[in-house]
Protein backbone atom coordinates (compact mmCIF):
# COMPACT_ATOMS: atom_id res chain seq x y z
CA UNK A 1 0.00 0.00 0.00
CA UNK A 2 1.08 3.12 -1.34
CA UNK A 3 -1.29 5.52 -0.14
CA UNK A 4 -4.22 6.12 2.78
CA UNK A 5 -7.39 7.63 1.57
CA UNK A 6 -9.80 8.61 5.25
CA UNK A 7 -12.86 11.11 5.62
CA UNK A 8 -13.45 13.25 8.59
CA UNK A 9 -16.00 15.62 9.43
CA UNK A 10 -15.70 18.64 11.93
CA UNK A 11 -19.26 19.64 13.26
CA UNK A 12 -19.64 22.66 14.38
CA UNK A 13 -22.34 25.59 15.57
CA UNK A 14 -24.40 25.46 11.96
CA UNK A 15 -21.70 23.88 9.44
CA UNK A 16 -20.64 20.20 8.81
CA UNK A 17 -16.78 20.27 6.96
CA UNK A 18 -16.19 17.14 5.32
CA UNK A 19 -12.27 16.28 5.24
CA UNK A 20 -11.00 13.88 2.90
CA UNK A 21 -7.57 13.42 3.58
CA UNK A 22 -5.28 11.27 0.82
CA UNK A 23 -2.29 10.60 2.38
CA UNK A 24 1.51 9.12 0.40
CA UNK A 25 3.00 6.42 1.75
CA UNK A 26 5.39 6.72 -0.64
CA UNK A 27 6.71 11.01 -0.61
CA UNK A 28 5.73 10.95 2.93
CA UNK A 29 2.99 13.37 1.50
CA UNK A 30 -0.48 14.54 2.19
CA UNK A 31 -3.09 16.16 0.24
CA UNK A 32 -7.00 17.09 1.51
CA UNK A 33 -10.11 18.13 -0.17
CA UNK A 34 -12.83 19.85 2.09
CA UNK A 35 -16.82 20.33 1.36
CA UNK A 36 -19.02 22.03 3.76
CA UNK A 37 -23.19 21.72 4.28
CA UNK A 38 -24.46 24.48 6.25
CA UNK A 39 -27.26 23.84 8.45
CA UNK A 40 -30.40 25.54 9.10
CA UNK A 41 -32.09 23.35 12.29
CA UNK A 42 -35.69 25.39 11.11
CA UNK A 43 -35.45 24.84 7.67
CA UNK A 44 -32.84 21.89 7.51
CA UNK A 45 -33.61 18.42 5.11
CA UNK A 46 -32.37 15.46 7.02
CA UNK A 47 -31.98 13.17 3.94
CA UNK A 48 -29.71 15.56 2.10
CA UNK A 49 -27.85 16.04 5.89
CA UNK A 50 -27.34 12.19 6.08
CA UNK A 51 -26.53 12.06 2.45
CA UNK A 52 -23.81 14.43 2.70
CA UNK A 53 -22.52 11.86 5.68
CA UNK A 54 -23.30 8.85 4.23
CA UNK A 55 -21.85 8.90 0.91
CA UNK A 56 -19.38 6.25 0.62
CA UNK A 57 -15.65 8.20 0.94
CA UNK A 58 -12.98 6.33 -1.37
CA UNK A 59 -12.15 3.69 1.51
CA UNK A 60 -15.62 2.64 1.78
CA UNK A 61 -15.58 2.73 5.63
CA UNK A 62 -18.79 1.70 7.79
CA UNK A 63 -17.73 4.13 10.13
CA UNK A 64 -18.13 7.53 10.34
CA UNK A 65 -15.81 9.56 12.09
CA UNK A 66 -16.71 13.12 13.44
CA UNK A 67 -15.32 15.80 15.70
CA UNK A 68 -17.61 18.10 18.09
CA UNK A 69 -16.84 21.54 18.43
CA UNK A 70 -19.00 22.93 20.74
CA UNK A 71 -20.93 26.61 20.04
CA UNK A 72 -19.56 27.39 23.66
CA UNK A 73 -17.62 26.32 26.87
CA UNK A 74 -18.75 25.45 29.71
CA UNK A 75 -18.84 27.95 32.57
CA UNK A 76 -16.77 27.25 36.24
CA UNK A 77 -17.18 29.53 39.46
CA UNK A 78 -14.26 28.89 41.49
CA UNK A 79 -14.04 29.59 45.28
CA UNK A 80 -11.18 29.47 47.58
CA UNK A 81 -9.68 30.91 50.93
CA UNK A 82 -7.06 33.34 49.42
CA UNK A 83 -6.49 35.01 45.96
CA UNK A 84 -3.07 34.06 45.86
CA UNK A 85 -3.59 30.26 47.07
CA UNK A 86 -6.52 28.17 46.84
CA UNK A 87 -8.02 30.48 44.33
CA UNK A 88 -5.91 30.86 42.19
CA UNK A 89 -5.06 26.86 42.28
CA UNK A 90 -8.77 25.96 42.06
CA UNK A 91 -8.41 28.58 38.58
CA UNK A 92 -5.35 26.81 36.90
CA UNK A 93 -7.93 23.61 37.71
CA UNK A 94 -10.84 24.69 35.53
CA UNK A 95 -8.80 25.50 33.04
CA UNK A 96 -7.11 22.76 32.78
CA UNK A 97 -10.31 21.08 32.47
CA UNK A 98 -10.96 23.58 29.42
CA UNK A 99 -13.71 25.28 31.25
CA UNK A 100 -14.35 29.03 31.46
CA UNK A 101 -13.80 30.72 34.53
CA UNK A 102 -17.26 32.97 34.65
CA UNK A 103 -16.77 33.95 38.54
CA UNK A 104 -13.89 33.66 41.00
CA UNK A 105 -14.50 34.11 44.57
CA UNK A 106 -12.09 33.92 48.04
CA UNK A 107 -12.35 35.10 51.38
CA UNK A 108 -15.08 36.10 53.01
CA UNK A 109 -17.58 36.78 50.13
CA UNK A 110 -21.34 36.20 50.76
CA UNK A 111 -21.08 32.29 49.27
CA UNK A 112 -24.93 32.00 50.50
CA UNK A 113 -26.38 34.95 47.77
CA UNK A 114 -24.09 34.52 44.72
CA UNK A 115 -25.40 34.46 41.49
CA UNK A 116 -25.09 30.64 39.87
CA UNK A 117 -27.10 30.90 36.86
CA UNK A 118 -25.06 30.50 34.66
CA UNK A 119 -22.43 28.45 36.67
CA UNK A 120 -22.28 24.97 35.14
CA UNK A 121 -19.07 23.74 37.17
CA UNK A 122 -18.37 24.57 40.34
CA UNK A 123 -14.17 23.87 41.71
CA UNK A 124 -13.88 24.70 45.44
CA UNK A 125 -9.76 24.91 46.75
CA UNK A 126 -8.34 25.58 49.91
CA UNK A 127 -6.41 24.45 53.16
CA UNK A 128 -4.00 21.69 53.64
CA UNK A 129 -4.36 18.14 53.80
CA UNK A 130 -3.17 17.48 57.23
CA UNK A 131 -4.75 20.69 59.14
CA UNK A 132 -8.43 21.26 59.80
CA UNK A 133 -9.68 24.53 58.67
CA UNK A 134 -12.28 26.17 59.68
CA UNK A 135 -12.62 29.32 57.58
CA UNK A 136 -12.45 26.29 54.79
CA UNK A 137 -15.67 24.72 56.39
CA UNK A 138 -17.53 27.71 57.00
CA UNK A 139 -16.87 28.49 52.83
CA UNK A 140 -18.37 25.19 52.13
CA UNK A 141 -21.44 25.79 54.60
CA UNK A 142 -22.37 29.06 53.40
CA UNK A 143 -22.32 28.43 49.66
CA UNK A 144 -24.78 25.40 50.73
CA UNK A 145 -27.20 27.34 52.38
CA UNK A 146 -27.41 29.02 48.71
CA UNK A 147 -31.01 28.27 47.01
CA UNK A 148 -29.73 28.68 43.55
CA UNK A 149 -27.67 25.32 44.04
CA UNK A 150 -30.94 23.22 43.94
CA UNK A 151 -32.55 25.35 41.52
CA UNK A 152 -29.63 25.25 38.71
CA UNK A 153 -27.95 22.11 39.68
CA UNK A 154 -23.82 22.54 38.67
CA UNK A 155 -21.77 19.80 39.18
CA UNK A 156 -19.29 20.31 42.02
CA UNK A 157 -15.44 19.06 41.98
CA UNK A 158 -13.88 19.15 45.57
CA UNK A 159 -9.84 19.91 45.36
CA UNK A 160 -9.56 21.10 48.61
CA UNK A 161 -8.23 19.70 52.12
CA UNK A 162 -9.38 15.92 52.33
CA UNK A 163 -10.44 17.02 55.89
CA UNK A 164 -12.91 18.71 54.36
CA UNK A 165 -14.02 16.39 51.97
CA UNK A 166 -16.75 14.79 54.12
CA UNK A 167 -18.23 18.82 54.70
CA UNK A 168 -18.23 19.30 51.15
CA UNK A 169 -20.32 16.25 50.73
CA UNK A 170 -22.83 16.57 53.53
CA UNK A 171 -23.32 20.62 52.60
CA UNK A 172 -23.30 20.61 48.99
CA UNK A 173 -24.64 16.94 47.39
CA UNK A 174 -28.11 17.83 46.59
CA UNK A 175 -30.74 15.94 44.10
CA UNK A 176 -29.90 16.37 40.99
CA UNK A 177 -25.83 17.87 41.56
CA UNK A 178 -22.44 15.29 40.37
CA UNK A 179 -20.43 15.41 42.88
CA UNK A 180 -16.58 14.37 42.62
CA UNK A 181 -13.25 14.90 44.76
CA UNK A 182 -9.75 15.50 43.54
CA UNK A 183 -6.06 15.69 45.10
CA UNK A 184 -5.82 18.96 46.97
CA UNK A 185 -4.45 21.10 43.95
CA UNK A 186 -3.33 23.53 46.43
CA UNK A 187 -0.57 20.93 47.72
CA UNK A 188 0.13 19.04 44.38
CA UNK A 189 -0.14 21.49 41.76
CA UNK A 190 -1.48 18.93 39.66
CA UNK A 191 -3.17 20.42 36.39
CA UNK A 192 -2.85 18.21 33.69
CA UNK A 193 -5.19 17.84 31.63
CA UNK A 194 -7.65 14.30 32.41
CA UNK A 195 -8.88 13.92 28.61
CA UNK A 196 -11.73 11.66 29.23
CA UNK A 197 -13.08 13.41 32.48
CA UNK A 198 -13.01 16.76 29.60
CA UNK A 199 -14.80 14.50 27.18
CA UNK A 200 -17.62 13.44 29.31
CA UNK A 201 -18.22 16.34 31.90
CA UNK A 202 -17.37 19.69 30.76
CA UNK A 203 -18.27 20.00 27.10
CA UNK A 204 -21.91 21.04 26.29
CA UNK A 205 -23.22 18.99 22.89
CA UNK A 206 -23.25 20.60 19.52
CA UNK A 207 -26.77 21.15 17.96
CA UNK A 208 -26.06 18.81 15.33
CA UNK A 209 -25.93 15.29 17.32
CA UNK A 210 -30.15 15.75 17.41
CA UNK A 211 -30.72 16.47 13.86
CA UNK A 212 -29.39 13.25 12.20
CA UNK A 213 -28.04 9.99 13.80
CA UNK A 214 -26.68 7.31 11.12
CA UNK A 215 -28.55 4.44 9.78
CA UNK A 216 -27.96 1.32 11.05
CA UNK A 217 -25.46 -0.12 8.65
CA UNK A 218 -23.16 2.84 9.48
CA UNK A 219 -21.96 3.43 12.84
CA UNK A 220 -20.50 7.24 14.02
CA UNK A 221 -17.63 7.55 16.11
CA UNK A 222 -17.72 10.79 17.90
CA UNK A 223 -13.88 13.15 18.96
CA UNK A 224 -13.85 15.40 21.08
CA UNK A 225 -11.74 18.59 20.06
CA UNK A 226 -10.56 18.66 23.11
CA UNK A 227 -9.22 14.75 22.63
CA UNK A 228 -7.92 16.17 19.08
CA UNK A 229 -6.01 19.28 19.84
CA UNK A 230 -4.09 17.28 22.62
CA UNK A 231 -3.32 14.81 20.53
CA UNK A 232 -1.89 17.33 18.26
CA UNK A 233 -0.02 18.64 20.83
CA UNK A 234 1.17 14.70 21.50
CA UNK A 235 2.49 13.35 18.77
CA UNK A 236 4.36 16.75 17.68
CA UNK A 237 6.04 16.88 20.72
CA UNK A 238 8.68 14.47 19.10
CA UNK A 239 11.87 13.96 21.40
CA UNK A 240 12.56 14.38 24.65
CA UNK A 241 12.75 17.89 26.27
CA UNK A 242 10.73 19.12 23.46
CA UNK A 243 7.83 21.48 23.79
CA UNK A 244 5.02 22.45 21.50
CA UNK A 245 1.78 24.95 21.58
CA UNK A 246 -1.34 24.09 19.82
CA UNK A 247 -3.64 26.55 19.30
CA UNK A 248 -7.49 25.93 18.14
CA UNK A 249 -9.41 29.13 16.82
CA UNK A 250 -12.72 28.92 16.59
CA UNK A 251 -15.12 32.42 16.64
CA UNK A 252 -16.45 32.62 19.87
CA UNK A 253 -13.63 31.28 22.04
CA UNK A 254 -10.01 29.89 21.61
CA UNK A 255 -8.18 26.82 23.21
CA UNK A 256 -4.73 26.01 23.95
CA UNK A 257 -2.72 22.51 24.68
CA UNK A 258 0.86 22.69 25.93
CA UNK A 259 2.92 19.45 25.87
CA UNK A 260 6.52 18.80 26.93
CA UNK A 261 7.88 15.33 26.94
CA UNK A 262 9.83 14.38 29.87
CA UNK A 263 11.29 11.20 30.40
CA UNK A 264 8.61 8.40 29.27
CA UNK A 265 6.29 11.03 30.15
CA UNK A 266 4.78 14.26 28.53
CA UNK A 267 2.79 16.85 30.64
CA UNK A 268 0.03 19.13 29.58
CA UNK A 269 -1.11 22.27 30.53
CA UNK A 270 -4.81 23.56 28.95
CA UNK A 271 -6.04 26.95 28.68
CA UNK A 272 -9.59 28.31 27.74
CA UNK A 273 -10.09 31.77 26.09
CA UNK A 274 -13.66 32.34 26.40
CA UNK A 275 -13.34 35.43 23.84
CA UNK A 276 -14.65 36.33 20.00
CA UNK A 277 -12.13 35.87 18.01
CA UNK A 278 -12.45 39.22 16.14
CA UNK A 279 -11.14 40.87 19.91
CA UNK A 280 -7.99 38.64 20.39
CA UNK A 281 -4.64 40.80 21.05
CA UNK A 282 -1.33 39.92 21.94
CA UNK A 283 -1.98 41.39 25.30
CA UNK A 284 -4.69 38.45 25.93
CA UNK A 285 -1.82 36.01 24.64
CA UNK A 286 0.74 37.44 26.98
CA UNK A 287 -1.49 37.40 30.30
CA UNK A 288 -2.38 33.43 28.76
CA UNK A 289 0.91 32.88 28.93
CA UNK A 290 1.77 34.28 32.57
CA UNK A 291 -1.39 32.27 34.11
CA UNK A 292 -0.05 29.03 31.61
CA UNK A 293 4.14 28.97 32.42
CA UNK A 294 4.99 31.57 35.45
CA UNK A 295 3.83 30.05 39.20
CA UNK A 296 3.90 33.47 40.88
CA UNK A 297 5.52 32.41 44.12
CA UNK A 298 4.12 33.74 47.67
CA UNK A 299 4.05 33.21 51.32
CA UNK A 300 0.86 32.35 52.63
CA UNK A 301 -1.27 31.02 55.11
CA UNK A 302 -4.34 29.40 54.57
CA UNK A 303 -6.14 29.89 58.05
CA UNK A 304 -4.98 33.47 57.82
CA UNK A 305 -6.57 36.65 55.87
CA UNK A 306 -5.89 37.32 52.26
CA UNK A 307 -3.82 40.25 54.04
CA UNK A 308 -1.42 38.46 55.30
CA UNK A 309 -0.29 36.87 51.93
CA UNK A 310 2.60 38.21 51.14
CA UNK A 311 4.83 38.08 47.64
CA UNK A 312 8.01 37.35 47.20
CA UNK A 313 10.39 39.58 46.16
CA UNK A 314 11.00 38.43 42.56
CA UNK A 315 13.47 41.05 41.72
CA UNK A 316 16.36 38.16 40.21
CA UNK A 317 13.40 36.31 38.86
CA UNK A 318 14.60 35.42 35.29
CA UNK A 319 12.18 36.86 32.61
CA UNK A 320 9.57 34.34 31.54
CA UNK A 321 10.67 33.27 27.85
CA UNK A 322 8.72 31.50 25.68
CA UNK A 323 10.90 29.77 23.47
CA UNK A 324 8.09 26.54 21.73
CA UNK A 325 9.95 23.76 19.43
CA UNK A 326 6.57 24.09 17.59
CA UNK A 327 3.39 25.91 17.58
CA UNK A 328 0.55 24.91 15.61
CA UNK A 329 -2.32 26.96 14.68
CA UNK A 330 -5.70 25.47 13.70
CA UNK A 331 -8.14 28.23 12.93
CA UNK A 332 -11.84 27.61 12.14
CA UNK A 333 -12.80 31.12 11.79
CA UNK A 334 -11.90 33.42 9.11
CA UNK A 335 -10.88 36.09 11.78
CA UNK A 336 -7.67 34.57 12.21
CA UNK A 337 -5.50 34.34 9.26
CA UNK A 338 -1.99 33.03 9.22
CA UNK A 339 -0.73 37.15 9.44
CA UNK A 340 -2.94 37.08 12.98
CA UNK A 341 -1.78 34.14 13.96
CA UNK A 342 1.75 34.89 13.70
CA UNK A 343 1.33 38.80 15.59
CA UNK A 344 -0.22 37.02 18.18
CA UNK A 345 1.49 34.70 19.38
CA UNK A 346 4.65 36.88 18.58
CA UNK A 347 4.57 38.60 22.17
CA UNK A 348 6.84 41.36 22.71
CA UNK A 349 9.32 40.52 25.03
CA UNK A 350 8.49 36.90 25.85
CA UNK A 351 8.56 34.76 22.36
CA UNK A 352 11.68 34.57 21.49
CA UNK A 353 14.47 31.66 19.66
CA UNK A 354 14.17 29.55 17.14
CA UNK A 355 10.27 28.34 16.62
CA UNK A 356 8.83 25.97 13.67
CA UNK A 357 5.35 26.74 13.45
CA UNK A 358 2.26 25.42 11.50
CA UNK A 359 -0.81 26.92 10.10
CA UNK A 360 -4.37 25.01 9.13
CA UNK A 361 -7.28 26.94 8.27
CA UNK A 362 -9.34 24.25 7.13
CA UNK A 363 -9.20 21.55 10.42
CA UNK A 364 -6.72 18.95 8.45
CA UNK A 365 -4.38 18.89 11.08
CA UNK A 366 -7.14 18.42 13.41
CA UNK A 367 -9.04 16.00 11.20
CA UNK A 368 -5.70 13.85 10.69
CA UNK A 369 -5.66 13.11 14.63
CA UNK A 370 -7.97 10.74 14.00
CA UNK A 371 -5.11 8.30 12.61
CA UNK A 372 -3.57 8.71 15.39
CA UNK A 373 -6.18 8.14 18.13
CA UNK A 374 -7.26 5.02 16.00
CA UNK A 375 -3.59 3.54 16.19
CA UNK A 376 -3.66 3.06 12.76
CA UNK A 377 -0.11 3.86 11.52
CA UNK A 378 3.20 5.50 13.45
CA UNK A 379 3.70 8.65 14.37
CA UNK A 380 6.73 10.13 11.74
CA UNK A 381 5.68 9.25 8.44
CA UNK A 382 2.32 10.70 8.54
CA UNK A 383 3.88 14.25 10.92
CA UNK A 384 6.14 14.49 7.89
CA UNK A 385 3.37 14.89 5.30
CA UNK A 386 1.99 17.66 7.40
CA UNK A 387 5.37 19.35 6.77
CA UNK A 388 5.31 18.71 3.19
CA UNK A 389 1.37 19.53 2.00
CA UNK A 390 0.59 22.87 0.10
CA UNK A 391 -2.16 22.92 2.08
CA UNK A 392 -0.81 23.74 5.13
CA UNK A 393 1.81 26.89 5.68
CA UNK A 394 4.95 26.34 7.49
CA UNK A 395 8.12 27.48 8.21
CA UNK A 396 10.35 28.88 10.88
CA UNK A 397 9.83 32.21 12.91
CA UNK A 398 13.25 33.63 14.38
CA UNK A 399 13.12 35.86 16.94
CA UNK A 400 16.90 35.66 18.11
CA UNK A 401 19.21 36.41 21.52
CA UNK A 402 21.63 38.93 21.43
CA UNK A 403 21.94 42.44 22.59
CA UNK A 404 19.57 45.32 19.94
CA UNK A 405 21.91 47.84 18.08
CA UNK A 406 19.25 49.56 15.71
CA UNK A 407 21.12 49.50 12.70
CA UNK A 408 23.34 47.10 13.17
CA UNK A 409 23.83 43.36 11.19
CA UNK A 410 22.23 40.84 12.80
CA UNK A 411 21.80 38.15 10.16
CA UNK A 412 23.38 37.03 7.03
CA UNK A 413 20.76 35.23 5.11
CA UNK A 414 22.12 33.29 1.84
CA UNK A 415 19.43 31.77 -0.63
CA UNK A 416 20.02 29.15 -3.62
CA UNK A 417 16.03 29.50 -5.27
CA UNK A 418 15.85 28.28 -8.66
CA UNK A 419 19.44 28.11 -9.56
CA UNK A 420 20.00 31.93 -8.41
CA UNK A 421 21.45 32.56 -5.36
CA UNK A 422 21.21 35.94 -3.12
CA UNK A 423 22.99 37.19 -0.39
CA UNK A 424 20.98 39.14 2.29
CA UNK A 425 21.50 41.36 5.44
CA UNK A 426 19.08 41.54 7.96
CA UNK A 427 19.77 44.51 10.82
CA UNK A 428 18.13 45.30 14.29
CA UNK A 429 15.19 46.72 14.14
CA UNK A 430 13.51 44.99 11.01
CA UNK A 431 10.69 42.52 10.43
CA UNK A 432 11.16 40.11 7.46
CA UNK A 433 9.17 38.08 5.59
CA UNK A 434 10.65 35.40 3.34
CA UNK A 435 8.83 33.04 1.25
CA UNK A 436 10.76 30.00 -0.07
CA UNK A 437 9.98 28.14 -3.04
CA UNK A 438 10.51 24.01 -3.32
CA UNK A 439 13.81 22.65 -3.74
CA UNK A 440 15.48 25.84 -2.61
CA UNK A 441 18.19 25.69 0.32
CA UNK A 442 19.04 29.00 2.59
CA UNK A 443 22.18 29.36 5.00
CA UNK A 444 20.86 31.42 8.10
CA UNK A 445 24.40 32.75 10.25
CA UNK A 446 23.85 35.09 12.66
CA UNK A 447 26.37 37.71 13.59
CA UNK A 448 28.77 38.17 16.76
CA UNK A 449 27.19 37.84 19.66
CA UNK A 450 23.58 36.94 18.27
CA UNK A 451 22.01 33.54 18.98
CA UNK A 452 19.33 31.70 17.78
CA UNK A 453 18.11 29.76 20.85
CA UNK A 454 18.75 30.48 24.42
CA UNK A 455 22.04 28.95 26.41
CA UNK A 456 23.51 27.74 23.17
CA UNK A 457 26.51 29.28 22.06
CA UNK A 458 26.50 26.92 19.34
CA UNK A 459 22.79 27.96 17.40
CA UNK A 460 24.73 30.60 15.23
CA UNK A 461 23.75 29.06 11.95
CA UNK A 462 21.14 26.82 10.25
CA UNK A 463 20.68 25.61 6.78
CA UNK A 464 17.26 24.53 5.43
CA UNK A 465 16.22 22.65 2.22
CA UNK A 466 12.67 22.82 1.37
CA UNK A 467 12.54 19.76 -0.54
CA UNK A 468 9.19 19.42 -2.28
CA UNK A 469 6.95 21.98 -0.52
CA UNK A 470 7.55 26.01 0.39
CA UNK A 471 8.83 27.49 3.39
CA UNK A 472 7.43 30.27 5.16
CA UNK A 473 10.82 32.36 7.17
CA UNK A 474 10.18 34.95 9.25
CA UNK A 475 12.76 37.08 10.90
CA UNK A 476 11.33 39.54 13.82
CA UNK A 477 14.25 41.98 14.89
CA UNK A 478 11.87 44.63 16.05
CA UNK A 479 13.15 46.61 19.11
CA UNK A 480 10.08 45.77 21.41
CA UNK A 481 10.22 42.22 20.51
CA UNK A 482 14.61 42.24 22.41
CA UNK A 483 13.09 44.66 25.76
CA UNK A 484 12.93 41.89 28.43
CA UNK A 485 9.48 41.70 30.34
Amino acid sequence: MISENFTVFLSTRNIIRKIVIDFDYYNESISAETDEKTINEESGNRDEISQFYEKAPASGAKTIRRIIIPERLMNAAVFGISEDGSTRSAKRLAWSKLLNVKQAYSGSAPFSTIDLSSIDYIIISGGYDNTVNNRLNSMIISLGKNPQLSEFRPDIIFAGSRLSLETARKELVKPGIRFSSMPNVLENNDYTGDEEFVAHNTLPAPRQTTLWEASGDINIEDITYTEALRKVSDVFCMKRSETVLSVLFTDDYSLLSHAERGAGITFFKNYAIPQQAETLSTEVFESVFNDLFIEKRTVFDENFQQDDVLALDDANREALLFEPDRIIGISLTDKIDFETFISRLSIPGVTHGTVYFLFDNQGIILAGMTMFLGGRIGNNPFLRGFFNTKDVRNGWLFIPYGRFRKGAPAVFIEKLENDRKEDIVLRWGEYRVFEIEPNSVVEINTAKGVFMTKDDPESTKKTIGTKKSSKTLIFDLREEMHVWK
